[in-house]
């Protein structure tokens, strides 16, 4: 989460070099995504929001759970570049080249409780994946209540409005694979799997758990 961030947005910065998932993914793919794509949405948010002082201290969960706060002549484009700079700072995140964190064991048994076993939920999140037709993301949620689930959107756009905050999620636009993979996106989320950063995602939990506590105390 980065709720403590407002304009003007950066990007967010990588624990690892984009030359460093090889032969997962290529420095090419990695750079045109994180250079072109992520930041395309961030320079073209705050382009918007220049002339918007009214939005210029709210954080993107705001921004895109306010909509009415954003004139209507420009609502859809500053929404779009919000959401897609939303999304991209959780996906680098959510991967590493060196896996080495586990599952923190709160997490594990809140999803061992919900799919029964481990390789049941990362079945449950490949076939997701497989079935999400056209561009989207698919993520793993926390809802008001703690609990956990696998969550897909199609598109440009976030969980924020279902106030479901994303603890994991996988980009399947074709920019993040299609250089590499081409059409088969079913390996690239099969490779993807392996690079999990648990080290976010635990933190990213355990958050929303604080964050539950809090609204309820």
């Amino acid at each position: 989460m980065y709720i403590d961030r407002h304009y003007p947005f950066e990007m967010v910065g990588l624990d690892y070099s984009l030359t460093s998932f090889e032969p997962f993914l290529d420095f090419k793919t990695l750079s045109i995504h994180y250079n072109q794509i992520y930041s395309g949405y961030v320079e073209s948010l705050n382009k918007y929001l220049k002339d918007l002082p009214t939005l210029q201290n709210l954080c993107l969960d705001e921004i895109l759970f306010n909509e009415s706060l954003i004139p209507l002549n420009v609502r859809e484009k500053v929404i779009n570049n919000a959401s897609g700079a939303y999304n991209h700072q959780i996906i680098f995140k959510s991967m590493t080249p060196n896996p080495i964190v586990q599952m923190s064991s709160v997490l594990k048994k809140k999803l061992e409780d919900k799919y029964k076993s481990l390789n049941n939920f990362f079945n449950e999140f490949k076939n997701a994946c497989y079935n999400l037709s056209g561009c989207g993301f698919v993520f793993l949620v926390c809802d008001q209540k703690g609990d956990l689930f696998i969550e897909s959107v199609k598109g440009n756009i976030t969980t924020v409005k279902k106030n479901l905050c994303p603890i994991l999620g996988i980009d399947l636009f074709e920019h993040a694979y299609f250089l590499k993979y081409n059409a088969n996106k079913k390996d690239y989320i099969n490779e993807w799997i392996k690079y999990i950063n648990y080290d976010y995602v635990n933190k990213e939990y355990n958050e929303c758990l604080n964050i539950i506590k809090k609204q309820t105390m």
